[in-house]
């Protein structure tokens, strides 16, 4: 009975959520196309009309698996390859920095660790690593980094395929990698040197065998957390991927279960975090014993994220007047000023709801950075076509996506046990990264790890309501029939 209730708790919840992040999402997103100076409502025609013919081609077609599989990372590979080749990318900014120490890392060269930066953020050396790696195996040249990213991306296509078969069925999981092959920072992203596609990877790969595996395999959990802790050795996400683990297997596999059954499931949880523990400490451990840096892959400077994240002059953006500000202390005293800073900006609870406002417009409706950083200033009018052509193609992802989760509320709240209910992994981690982006900085190319996750999601949204016409259609036409 706790179970039961508890489950339809949740499935409130994710009304709840649902309406709010539509809504939102509707009229934030509307505001943003003022930019480009475009009527929204022919960009949101020609986008559901697209979507929905996509689905009915999708669902009327007789290919099989097989063939659907390799036509799609095909194509997937084919645009990608073809945007690197036309539209070279060269690193910028902290592309740049990495790629610059990761030339030397693979040098065995480590100079660049005494800087300012490495010092700081000692993260970072995860990702200069692994270039580092591939740099000394392929030569200095940008192409073969390039080209790992692109296969890197078509394997994300495949991954966020089988999530959309594993959580509902063979048609959305194809619309779900039909959707990613061609949305367009998942393209453009792949000219950068980027630590997000990498990452991306491994968490949606640990994300996949944990909604295929986990209840069923014994030992599926070591490979979940091995994945989890590379994913955050590229990309720090790693505590906003396991609070969302944690709260979705409690919730699945362990609330109104058998108390053997639950204490089977906790004990597996508790694999996955010592595993991934175990993975960041050999990793860190190892290389400060071998000289190359003297503190573990850590943000040695945590309140930055909230000092920046909290600034109404920049609205949660990066504030070159903090960092003059900050960089005048060093050592605790850095810390105690932006402590001070932290607790100034909290003072004022109508300026920070107003601050929220702010921030969650510019991170989730904004014009994506990936066309500024991917293809820079070639030509303007050819820029102002792939932010009109990505606008089209993001905001339908958030009526779809909305109507998915409202979609998951129907099914959780007739059926707490329906097979569905796995993708309230993919909900919580949409929430938690949503809400965390309130507090700290944002820039809306930090949109990319959230992206599978919500395109499976409103694929599953485009689906419903193909069904749902298709049904209406079939009423009507019994009617006629009598």
């Amino acid at each position: 009975m706790i179970n039961k209730y508890f489950k339809l708790f949740c499935a409130f919840v994710i009304l709840t959520f649902g309406l709010i992040y539509m809504g939102a999402g509707v009229y934030f997103n509307w505001l943003s196309f003022d930019e480009l100076y475009v009527r929204p409502d022919l960009l949101i025609g020609l986008g559901s009309i697209a979507a929905m013919a996509l689905t009915y081609l999708l669902t009327s077609q007789k290919l099989s698996t097989r063939v659907f599989i390799i036509s799609l990372l095909g194509v997937s590979f084919l645009v990608r390859i073809l945007w690197v080749l036309y539209v070279p990318a060269q690193p910028v900014s902290d592309f740049y920095i990495l790629h610059r120490a990761s030339m030397s890392a693979s040098e065995g060269n480590f100079a660049f660790m005494e800087s300012d930066y490495f010092q700081r953020w000692v993260y970072q050396l995860g990702f200069v690593m692994y270039q580092a790696f591939l740099l000394f195996i392929f030569g200095d040249q940008l192409f073969p980094l390039q080209l790992i990213n692109i296969l890197l991306s078509c394997a994300t296509v495949f991954i966020v395929y089988k999530i959309g078969v594993q959580l509902f069925n063979e048609r959305v999981g194809r619309l779900s990698g039909i959707v990613y092959t061609f949305y367009l920072p998942t393209i453009i992203m792949t000219s950068l040197l980027t630590n997000q596609i990498l990452a991306t990877f491994l968490f949606y790969l640990g994300a996949y065998l944990l909604v295929r595996h986990f209840e069923k395999s014994t030992w599926v959990w070591a490979v979940i957390g091995v994945l989890f802790a590379f994913g955050h050795i590229i990309r720090p996400l790693g505590p906003f991927v396991l609070l969302a683990t944690g709260l979705f297997i409690f919730v699945v596999f362990m609330l109104g279960k058998r108390l053997r059954e639950a204490l089977f499931s906790a004990g597996k949880l508790a694999g996955v975090i010592a595993t991934y523990s175990l993975v960041l400490f050999i990793v860190s451990q190892s290389l400060m014993l071998s000289g190359v840096s003297d503190y573990p892959l850590e943000n040695r400077d945590p309140l930055w994220k909230f000092v920046i994240g909290l600034n109404h002059e920049t609205s949660g953006t990066y504030s070159d007047s903090d960092l003059k500000l900050l960089n005048q202390y060093e050592g605790e005293e850095r810390v105690e000023k932006e402590r001070e800073l932290i607790e100034e900006r909290l003072e004022d609870p109508s300026r920070l709801v107003e601050l929220f406002r702010d921030k969650f417009e510019m991170m989730w409706a904004n014009l994506d950075a990936s066309v500024i950083w991917g293809y820079g200033d070639r030509n303007e009018n050819v820029k102002e076509r792939l932010f009109q052509l990505e606008k089209a193609m993001y905001f339908p992802l958030f009526l779809y996506g909305g109507l998915g989760i409202l979609g998951l509320f129907v099914v959780l709240k007739r059926n707490a046990q329906d097979p569905k209910q796995l993708a309230l992994f993919f909900v919580l981690f949409i929430i938690g990264y949503a809400m965390i982006h309130l507090l700290i900085e944002i820039q809306t190319r930090y949109r990319f790890v959230l992206m599978p996750s919500l395109i499976v999601i409103q694929s599953y949204g485009v689906y419903m309501l193909y069904e749902g016409i298709n049904k209406l259609k079939s009423r009507i036409d019994s009617r006629k029939v009598e």
